[in-house]
């Protein structure tokens, strides 16, 4: 492979660690106090003695600062606090780094007791330092300040560590692994040698999870090529903080899991590099170039990153293209059921083997997904990308769309609104069978087209079929629908996600629940109970005035998960309803997937039902 970032050449990799220790370098002063618990004074005299220590070496201060258990940890703890035996780590390992640095003009104490154990930064052994009062950096090295006096390090080292290309092997617990493990990881390194980035890996851990920069972390039963995946990973992410390789403008879904295009990136490096000691080539080569796929569908490669696409497109070879579905699910009023429309098109795709590309709304703060559902967002069902957008009117949208317009798709599905439903037409996409799920699309449908001057023919010739909320079910499309060009499809009910519509609270016999607040007859409604012998449950922001006392309200919005519980705690839901208005089509399929009793207003959407 005739990329630098594969098997890299020492200035290369010292370039990258130098750029990376700088920001570290930049980021000490930033991070706040109290993230530093009873280091903080020790890290405050630090940071002041940094420019004399930068003026007189900086690259003695560089190497300190990129040590393994230093450099995560310091870019952490500018945003966010680190656990107390994490940052005892890298504090202790910054300060036995620094020492011996010629410009300590004067000795920098740390407190102690020290309850971890450490990776000596010089020498490939275990430190565990105990119960010492502290330790002090000086420009003649460490000097630790036991109970019984002042003496060196090598009184505290407790074991040493293999050396294998050159990182110190540790397990997961920070000890030295077994000699078995040792015997196989050192044959691994033997066979893939040509292919690490020499002078990158300071450590290679024994365990699970991703390693932190300048680590490898790999499973007992790790072989060749997993060891040199994780290397060149590890490098290449290091690299690309340094030299952008892509523009994101979505995410990669991967494995259950929205990676950035640079991260999933960097994971196709490492399994580019790792093909040649892959047991089955064919599908690992397979699977890059599907993994390429994700990432050029939500990313814009720089310079440096198109020449580094070309070394991973030629390394995959000629694939059979994986077959892809287009899911556009962009709905703010509906935003969770919408989600759960969206999950179960990503289900079924997954269920035949396709990736899925997907535009859909954000959540976020406006939009709390996981305070609405009760729990936390389950991950992406299907493998493919992801691009956001805050609304339908939000420039990223027709961005995604003009890209995924030169992909190629088995179907698209989509549910949006009458501006990001012509936007899709006007740029091609729907060229391929497509199922729209109209849920507020006919709201606006027929003057958007007018506005755009597009033909009802054109629709008309389109391969898309509808699913429409305004018919019944089983039936020919509204003639709204069927004017404006969309003539395949029938009335769909709401499509409701069984799963989460299920409650292990128990009714009440004696409550009826009501709730909602798009066009409900709250006067009818009192009327109709106030003199039953029935406690009454009633959940919206408009309630009636001159309630009975055996009305209970909750005047304010509940998260969907809540209301949901507090529906199914009832023996009975009512909706009463304003006629000839769209309303309670979602409370009604709500209490039908619950199991509760209707009584509602009969209106034609209620009778649709």
């Amino acid at each position: 492979m005739s990329h630098p970032w594969f098997a890299p050449p020492p200035a290369l990799i010292a370039d990258v660690v130098a750029a990376t220790a700088r920001e570290a370098v930049r980021a000490m002063s930033l991070i706040p106090v109290r993230g530093l618990a009873r280091y903080a004074e020790a890290w405050t005299r630090l940071v002041a003695a940094l420019p004399e220590l930068l003026r007189s070496d900086s690259g003695a201060v560089f190497d300190a600062v990129s040590r393994v258990d230093v450099l995560s940890t310091v870019q952490e703890l500018v945003d966010r606090d680190v656990n107390e035996a994490r940052l005892e780590r890298a504090v202790l390992t910054l300060w036995m780094a620094l020492a011996g640095h010629r410009g300590l003009t004067a000795p920098l104490a740390l407190p102690g007791p020290f309850r971890q154990r450490v990776v000596d930064p010089k020498t490939a052994r275990l430190i565990e330092l105990g119960d010492v009062r502290g330790v002090a950096a000086t420009a003649r090295g460490l000097v630790v300040l036991a109970r019984s006096g002042r003496t060196t390090i090598d009184a505290f080292a407790v074991a040493p560590l293999p050396v294998i290309a050159g990182a110190a092997l540790v397990n997961g617990a920070l000890r030295p692994p077994d000699p078995s493990v040792a015997d196989q990881v050192r044959r691994a390194a033997d066979l893939v040698a040509s292919a690490l980035p020499a002078g990158w890996l300071e450590r290679i851990t024994i365990g699970s999870g991703e390693g932190v920069p300048r680590e490898a972390r790999l499973g007992v039963e790790a072989g060749p090529a997993e060891l040199v995946a994780a290397a060149v990973r590890g490098f290449v992410r290091a690299a690309a903080a340094v030299d952008p390789p892509l523009h994101p403008s979505g995410l990669v879904v991967a494995g259950e899991r929205r990676l950035d295009p640079a991260e999933a990136l960097a994971w196709a490096c490492g399994n580019a590099a790792a093909l040649p000691w892959r047991a089955d080539r064919s599908r690992a080569a397979h699977d890059l170039a599907l993994d390429l796929d994700d990432i050029c569908a939500v990313a814009e490669p720089t310079a440096s990153g198109t020449a580094l696409l070309d070394v991973l497109r030629a390394v995959a070879g000629d694939q059979p293209a994986r077959r892809r579905a287009l899911l556009v699910n962009v709905d703010a009023s509906d935003f969770v059921y919408s989600f759960q429309f969206g999950r179960s098109v990503e289900r079924r795709c997954a269920e035949r083997g396709w990736r899925v590309d997907r535009l859909v709304i954000e959540t976020g703060i406006d939009r709390d997904l996981a305070a609405e559902l009760g729990h936390a967002i389950p991950p992406p069902i299907a493998d493919g990308s992801e691009a956001t957008v805050s609304s339908e009117a939000d420039p990223a949208g027709i961005a995604a769309i003009r890209r995924f317009a030169a992909r190629q798709y088995e179907a698209v599905i989509a549910n949006v609104r009458p501006k990001l439903f012509y936007d899709l037409v006007e740029s091609g996409v729907l060229a391929t069978r497509s199922l729209l799920w109209d849920r507020h699309l006919h709201d606006g449908l027929v003057e958007e087209r007018g506005r755009r001057g597009i033909p009802a023919a054109r629709l008309s010739a389109l391969p898309i079929r509808v699913w429409s909320l305004l018919g019944q079910a089983d039936t020919t499309l509204p003639l709204r629908l069927v004017e404006t060009g969309l003539e395949r499809g029938a009335g769909h009910a709401w499509p409701m996600d069984l799963e989460f519509f299920r409650s292990d609270v128990h009714p009440a016999p004696s409550r009826i629940f009501a709730g909602g607040d798009s066009a409900r007859d709250w006067d009818l409604f009192v009327r109709a109970v106030r003199d039953l012998p029935l406690e009454v449950h009633l959940v919206t922001a408009h309630p009636p005035a001159d309630l009975p006392p055996h009305v209970r309200v909750e005047a304010r919005r509940l998260p969907l998960w809540r209301f949901r519980d507090a529906m199914a705690g009832a023996a009975i839901c009512a909706i009463p309803l304003v006629r000839e208005i769209a309303a309670g089509v979602t409370v009604l399929p709500m209490a039908m997937a619950l199991g509760v009793a209707v009584v509602a207003t009969r209106t034609g959407w209620i009778e649709q039902y």
